[in-house]
């Protein structure tokens, strides 16, 4: 069985240097109590935490950091302890700490690297991957991280110089292949855009977002059946976008006109995963062609909140409150609906105005 990128970073960065801060734990000479104190649990916090024993670690750590909040090494050890016992969301601001007090060792960026990625806060976790991937651009596993993070976050200001760089150094490298992939999509060139995401897929079959990137520049092509391919394939990866994947496969059945099981399929995409917008609003449109109402209402209030710029899920909310005779929510979405419109127009006519 392969490891995921993130147990191979985990090995690679994180392990080998687990609970070790506490070694270099250099205190003033006076105080020498408190500072005796303060060796004590961190040294019982390391013991604990080495036999699993995290929440008592823990306490020791917090302990220590009553006696001096700003003692480091009982912070790095504070954020490795919540990381190890899975507390992500707690992990990070002792580390963060450590972090603004001067650590600035591998394992401190790869420990809130990871916690943010396993928050899918995917934007801090790729400031954190940029670090590592400065000090090591040969690992394949920080540029795979790296350009994941960028992907998932959006970030178009950063992968233009990212691309570059990772090219000087890897320029076979599949992450490389996605981030200019990425990169030719908002160029609008589409065809450069499928090559290099084919030239990913063939390198690394394995690489959550290559199906489906490649699913979704089908799927607006209308190449349907290449489409479900890859999102099948997107689908089927343990830690792939499975909600997502199902969410389109569920699209395409239902424009295929196969409502049983597109309806199947996009409500087992939002037992995965709960915020799929266009799994909302196709059961929206499935729930309203049943005349089932309410829960249609439901769906397409959550694609609005997904997509507040949705025109067509207000629209769609309105007639169903048509439908339930509920005609004052559905002039109130009808003139949302104008304004929406007439915003839309003004924002065309404004860059055509602006063009030489």
């Amino acid at each position: 069985m392969h490891s995921s990128p993130l147990q191979c970073l985990l090995r690679y960065l994180l392990l080998a240097s687990a609970f070790t801060a506490a070694s270099s734990l250099s205190l003033a000479q006076s105080h020498q109590e408190r500072d005796a104190q303060l060796a004590r649990l961190i040294n019982v916090g390391i013991a604990d935490a080495r036999a699993g024993r995290y929440q008592q670690a823990i306490s020791k750590y917090q302990q220590a950091l009553v006696l001096d909040r700003h003692c480091m090494p009982a912070q790095i050890n504070l954020g490795l302890a919540w990381f190890k016992s899975g507390s992500f969301e707690k992990a990070i601001p002792p580390l963060e700490s450590a972090a603004q007090e001067g650590a600035d060792s591998d394992q401190v960026h790869t420990l809130l690297a990871m916690s943010y990625y396993s928050l899918h806060r995917y934007t801090e976790a790729g400031r954190q991957f940029e670090v590592l991937y400065e000090r090591e651009p040969n690992n394949t596993t920080v540029q795979y991280l790296l350009a994941e993070s960028y992907m998932r976050s959006h970030q178009t200001d950063e992968l233009p110089g990212l691309v570059e760089r990772l090219y000087a150094v890897s320029p076979d490298s599949p992450a490389v292949h996605m981030l200019a992939g990425e990169q030719y999509d908002r160029l609008d060139r589409t065809a450069d855009a499928i090559h290099e995401f084919q030239l990913a897929e063939a390198q690394a079959p394995d690489m959550p977002l290559v199906h489906f990137s490649l699913g979704y520049f089908y799927w607006e092509q209308h190449q349907l059946p290449e489409a479900v391919r890859e999102f099948q394939l997107e689908a089927d990866l343990k830690n792939g976008e499975a909600a997502q994947a199902t969410g389109f496969l569920g699209d395409i059945a239902l424009k295929n006109g196969n409502q049983a099981e597109a309806e199947l399929l996009l409500r087992k995409s939002l037992q995965l995963e709960k915020d799929v917008r266009i799994s909302h609003y196709d059961l929206g449109v499935i729930c309203a062609q049943k005349k089932q109402g309410a829960e249609a209402a439901e769906h397409f209030q959550a694609a609005i909140a997904l997509d507040p710029k949705s025109v067509d899920a207000y629209y769609q909310l309105a007639m169903v409150y048509r439908q339930m005779g509920q005609t004052d929510q559905q002039r109130t979405l009808l003139v949302k609906v104008s304004q929406m419109h007439e915003e839309e127009r003004q924002s065309v006519g404004n860059t055509i105005s602006r063009q030489p």
